[in-house]
């Protein structure tokens, strides 16, 4: 018997992994937006802006990866939860789908504002193919999904 809808493990796998480095990453965001939110009170920001300052980061620098790393934590937390909800339901393989490509979107945009930033180095490259992992598998999971739906329709 053919399984409904092939790309069920990928999206339901993909996406656990997902939603639990999201709220992970949301964990973290949360303590730093904290601490943000401390910079402006006397010392305790002094000393933060002289640590950015010695590592050669501007607060503005800071605050920027702040809030990207928060919006990447809620994306995948996200998506990550309508992986697992629609990965048996191939009728809802265009949203799976549609979200696969805003996830590849997002990653390829991190990876060159990191170029653009920090420069390109061999280390580097690896970190960008190691971020595209994740993005490609959950796509590639809603694309076999999507593709069992077209033929459920074709028939």
């Amino acid at each position: 018997m053919k399984n409904k809808a092939p790309g069920k493990t990928l999206l339901q796998v993909v996406g656990i992994i997902m939603v639990v480095t999201g709220v992970l990453s949301l964990l973290v965001s949360l303590v730093n937006i904290a601490v943000l939110g401390m910079t402006g009170n006397g010392e305790v920001g002094e000393i933060m802006e002289q640590s950015l300052a010695a590592s050669g980061i501007t607060m503005e620098a800071y605050q920027l990866s702040v809030y990207i790393t928060t919006a990447g934590a809620l994306l995948n937390l996200v998506i990550g939860i309508i992986g697992i909800a629609n990965c048996n339901k191939i009728q809802r393989a265009g949203i799976c789908f549609v979200c696969g490509i805003i996830l590849i979107v997002w990653q390829l945009g991190n990876d060159a504002y990191s170029a653009v930033t920090s420069g390109i180095t061999v280390l580097s490259l690896v970190f960008i193919v190691i971020g595209l992992i994740l993005p490609l598998l959950y796509f590639w999971g809603a694309l076999k999904n999507r593709q069992a739906m077209l033929d459920n329709k074709a028939q």
